[in-house]
């Protein structure tokens, strides 16, 4: 008697678990180019990523608001 086959569906984004950002929506959030997203995974300049196998990249949430927050500056004499 053959098993009955079970569906395999991605999780459903969730308040929790918001739902990854490519690097294009990165880009676009933070008015930038992908290639200078590449070149500050490069050199470690950028926001934290994820690595989904040897190509993807993806980006949380949380850490492109750290990444922002981490920038604010009061006057041009903190910068």
């Amino acid at each position: 008697m053959e098993q009955p086959k079970l569906a395999i569906r991605a999780a459903a984004p969730t308040p929790h678990h918001p739902p990854l950002l490519t690097p294009e929506d990165v880009a676009a959030r933070l008015g930038v180019s992908r290639k200078a997203l590449e070149r500050w995974r490069c050199t470690g300049d950028g926001p934290r990523f994820v690595r989904l196998g040897h190509k993807t990249v993806r980006y949380r949430h949380q850490d492109i608001e750290t990444f922002i927050s981490a920038r604010i500056v009061a006057s041009t004499a903190m910068s």
